[in-house]
């Protein structure tokens, strides 16, 4: 009775074997995740030395985008993108922008542009 149950058992994984992938075929290659980017408009709520958060149109909270990384590790001199940094220095909170986006471990700023400053007070 062992025997026939081996048997049984080899017989059919034999089977599902035959089934499966050819050697040397992937039986679904992973597919690469698609790139997530896109263009917000709204207003700049608040703002660091490298970082900007913006409440978009119609949304209820802000969103925070950083600049892209550049050059490796700190210690090699690696860090945000330096010009980007400059040009979120130079925005002002309560600013109405219009920004591009990409989404590489966090939302990245691609390009901002100023469509309207605030009011001064």
């Amino acid at each position: 009775m062992l025997r026939i149950r081996h048997g049984f058992a080899a017989l059919l994984a034999g089977c599902l074997l035959s089934f499966g992938p050819a050697v040397g075929q992937e039986k679904d290659a992973p597919k690469k995740e698609e790139e997530r980017k896109g263009t917000v408009t709204g207003v700049v709520s608040a703002k660091g030395d490298a970082w900007i958060e913006v409440k978009a149109d119609g949304e209820e909270k802000a969103r925070r985008y950083v600049p892209h990384w550049r050059g490796g590790a700190p210690a090699a001199g690696g860090g945000p993108d330096k010009d980007m940094v400059a040009k979120l220095k130079e925005i002002l909170v309560d600013s109405r922008v219009r920004l591009e986006w990409v989404f590489e471990e966090r939302p990245r700023v691609e390009k901002i542009e100023v469509l309207k400053r605030p009011n001064p007070k």
